[in-house]
């Protein structure tokens, strides 16, 4: 996988939000507070500016599955208030 650019979300406050728990490919742990209209490409992205240089991979559920279908947003692909995963490639 290449390497993708990082941008934060930006969280609007007066639309619906979710929390996500996610764990980094080094072992940390982060909390993402998200709009649940934000996409899978957003996340990924935010992800991405807070591991600068790293290709990855994002997973959720059990077993963990890959997230494809990034257009999809959080409430779309399921992911309200759950955990997530990075994965180096």
């Amino acid at each position: 996988a290449a390497v993708s650019e990082g941008s934060p979300l930006v969280v609007v406050e007066d639309s619906p939000t979710t929390t996500l728990q996610v764990r980094l490919a080094d072992g940390s742990r982060t909390t993402v507070r998200a709009n649940k209209s934000h996409t899978l490409e957003a996340l990924h992205a935010h992800i991405a500016s807070l591991t600068p240089g790293v290709a990855f991979s994002l997973r959720a559920g059990f077993p963990p599955k890959r997230l494809g279908e990034l257009g999809r947003t959080l409430e779309e692909a399921g992911l309200l208030n759950e955990a997530i995963t990075q994965s180096k490639e």
